[in-house]
């Protein structure tokens, strides 16, 4: 999962310079759903949504492609690419207060300590960096930040559901209501695209974040969440920096720091803490 997460900020960087970001949501979100209905079909699973819960599915759709999606893919514009990934470090600690908020958790102590240890891992990544957060990537990083926000209390939200319904089903579900919330969107803009611009690299950027990121990766992201707590999966979410920094290492030739590899050392052990601590995760039958 956190593979495939760490690939987005490069694969939208690529594209959203040259194609108009809801041009880009448009297909990347067709893609999704097309690739949930697939594996969909092939595990040969059956959905039956109830009354009660189509506004709960409604809610979680808005906030994972309208809100999520358009804000990221506009951010993108305007920021670095290493800018998303220090502010999607931060996710652990929203979904934390969310859910402690919505009392889906309760607020230990040593969930705090895991989250602090990650965030302190990033902030050692990425040092220098922070300083480049200008008022030239300001409008950028504050529509990054509400994608991160949206995607927190996505998944803050979605516990419950996810445990109900499965995550195959409850993340096709999600991403196709979403999809057709954005098309009379996502439509107007792909009719008027220019697509002389639209290169080999493009096209390969678009597969990239509509199979791979909410595609596959939405789906083991609600996978994990059917299982552990959402403060868990969320600190996955610190491993996404020092993954793409050594994406980047392999694709660009760029050999990572010392900063970088004391930092990604820091965030593993992070994630093993949360992940491996505090006894049951689940709370539902294991047999389900």
């Amino acid at each position: 999962m956190s593979i495939t997460f760490a690939f987005a900020p490069i694969a939208a960087k690529d594209i959203v310079m040259s194609v108009s970001p809801f041009t880009v949501a448009f297909y990347r979100f067709i893609l999704t759903s097309i690739t949930l209905y697939i594996i969909l079909k092939i595990s040969g699973r059956k959905i039956q949504i109830e009354k009660v819960d189509y506004w709960r599915f409604v809610t979680l759709a808005l906030l994972a492609v309208p809100i999520n999606q358009i804000t990221f893919l506009i951010g993108m514009q305007y920021t670095p690419a290493s800018h998303p990934a220090m502010l999607y470090a931060t996710t652990p600690a929203w979904v934390l207060i969310l859910t402690v908020y919505l009392g889906v958790e309760k607020a230990r102590w040593w969930k705090w300590i895991g989250i602090s240890f990650a965030l302190a891992g990033v902030f050692i990544l990425f040092y220098g960096e922070i300083l480049s957060f200008r008022k030239n990537t300001f409008f950028g990083d504050s529509l990054i930040l509400i994608a991160v926000i949206s995607w927190s209390l996505y998944t803050a939200l979605g516990k419950p559901i996810v445990e109900r319904y499965g995550s195959l089903e409850s993340t096709f579900i999600i991403m196709t209501f979403g999809m057709l919330m954005y098309f009379p969107i996502g439509i107007i803009s792909a009719i008027t695209n220019d697509y002389s611009v639209f290169t080999i690299n493009n096209f390969i950027a678009l597969l990239i974040l509509g199979i791979f990121v909410s595609g596959i990766g939405s789906y083991l992201w609600y996978w994990l969440l059917e299982r552990i707590r959402p403060s868990q999966v969320a600190i996955m979410s610190c491993a996404q920096p020092p993954l793409v920094a050594f994406i980047e290492w392999f694709v660009y030739g760029l050999a990572p720091t010392a900063n970088v590899i004391i930092g990604s050392i820091i965030i593993v052990l992070s994630v093993f803490m949360m992940i491996g601590y505090g006894g049951e995760k689940r709370s539902i039958p294991s047999n389900k």
